[in-house]
């Protein structure tokens, strides 16, 4: 890609002056970011991989290269090799300019032999005193691995995209060189498992961060930073953190513990919600406000779109209306309307409201009650004019069970006569 912008071109300018990776961060990639092996056979004879030493070792998983001092963890095979690969960066400065520098380390280890090495540059992110950013890296070839890169074709401006972000959240090679803004913003130590790059970028372009950061709290700063609308959100509650000097155990949680917070109409900006004692038992509680909220609007949708469906049922079962039988104690009506079904179902807690049972044109639904107490719930077929079932609360039968089918079953004739009125 050719150089357009002033910016892109400075870039380009920078580029072509940095200098090669030093031995002694080569040294460390190798010592810090891959595996080191010792092959044992079952004589018990060990070899270290990273010298080709040999002796017999008893221990059972790790073991230490009496030696080199590399600290080993030991195989049991009679494989005489095995090869390693690893991305790790440097970062350092260059023409006023922040670079995290990509490198990918190839080691190939033989038993008997000192381990080997190759190192190459893969990418190189560039970012000014504002975040302004750009990618100089390898050309990557057609196909569906991460690492397929062209090594011939030189470290040009690209677009970036989710390989080379993917690559850069990486090893970091200490005794790192930042500009001075960077440092002012509270930039030194590890990077905390934070992509370098993402860190860099949002310490020079968001003042949010710099406060966060310069709280100590990298842990929090690794999920907001991953999570940008995380930030966006919960920055106001955040700041009550920070005053308080609160803990929190888990930012995940934490984010969806103030989401609840919001849902149930809390007030985000009260300390007394925003640091529970108890993270973990708040967002529980919280949990079930927000399910019990979402049910009764679940509840209410239904009910609106029943209401839509109200002239249906009454061209369906309007001849039925007002019909009504009893043996002395248990009387049986018609459900006459869409809210008395959900009024039914709610009641004896199964699901003749919300199954839609209104709308089923060849059957009838009854209310069994004593004394107004609602008892069971009856549907008939209106083909065979059989009860094809009576459920009590729960869908359980009660006592009344057969008394109340064969109730319905003696007053059939009064279900034909409403048919053919």
């Amino acid at each position: 890609m050719k150089a357009r912008t002033k910016f892109q071109h400075q870039v380009v300018a920078a580029n072509g002056r940095l200098l090669p990776i030093t031995e002694k961060q080569t040294e460390w990639a190798f010592r810090h970011t891959v595996k080191h092996y010792a092959f044992r056979t079952p004589s018990g004879q060990t070899t270290c991989l990273d010298c080709g030493h040999r002796w017999n070792e008893t221990k059972a998983k790790h073991c230490t290269c009496p030696n080199c001092n590399a600290k080993l963890t030991l195989k049991d095979t009679l494989c005489r090799k095995v090869d390693e690969k690893s991305y790790f960066s440097v970062i350092t400065t260059q023409d006023g300019f922040q670079v995290q520098r990509i490198f990918r380390i190839n080691v190939y280890y033989r038993k008997g032999e000192n381990a080997w090495t190759s190192v190459y540059e893969i990418a190189r992110y560039w970012l000014d005193e504002n975040g302004k950013t750009a990618l100089t890296a390898l050309q990557r070839t057609m196909g569906r691995y991460l690492d397929s890169f062209l090594y011939g074709s030189g470290l040009e401006l690209r677009n970036d995209n989710y390989v080379y972000q993917h690559i850069a959240d990486c090893y970091v090679c200490p005794n790192y060189t930042v500009l001075p803004k960077l440092r002012r913003n509270g930039l030194k130590g590890t990077f905390a498992d934070i992509a370098p790059q993402k860190l860099m970028k949002a310490l020079l372009s968001d003042s949010r961060v710099e406060t966060i950061l310069k709280n100590g709290r990298k842990q929090d700063l690794k999920h907001l930073i991953d999570n940008p609308r995380d930030l966006d959100f919960c920055w106001p509650s955040y700041k009550i953190v920070l005053r308080r000097k609160y803990r929190i155990t888990d930012m995940g949680i934490w984010v969806d513990y103030l989401r609840m917070l919001g849902r149930c109409g809390k007030d985000l900006h009260n300390a007394h919600y925003v640091c529970p004692a108890d993270l973990k038992a708040e967002h529980d509680k919280f949990q079930n406000k927000v399910r019990i909220l979402q049910e009764q609007e679940k509840r209410k949708e239904q009910m609106k779109r029943a209401r839509e469906n109200e002239v249906r049922f009454r061209e369906l079962k309007g001849k039925f209306f007002g019909l009504e039988f009893t043996d002395g104690t248990i009387v049986v009506r018609v459900l006459d309307s869409v809210e008395a079904y959900y009024n039914e179902g709610n009641a004896l807690h199964h699901c003749v409201g919300q199954c839609e049972y209104y709308l089923k044109p060849n059957t009838l639904v009854f209310s069994a009650r004593i004394e107004d107490k609602r008892v069971e719930t009856v549907e008939l077929s209106l083909e065979t004019f059989k009860v094809l079932q009576s459920r009590g609360v729960c869908n359980q039968s009660t006592e009344y069970h057969d008394r109340i089918i064969k109730l319905v079953s003696k007053n059939v004739s009064l279900i034909r006569k409403r048919m053919v009125a």
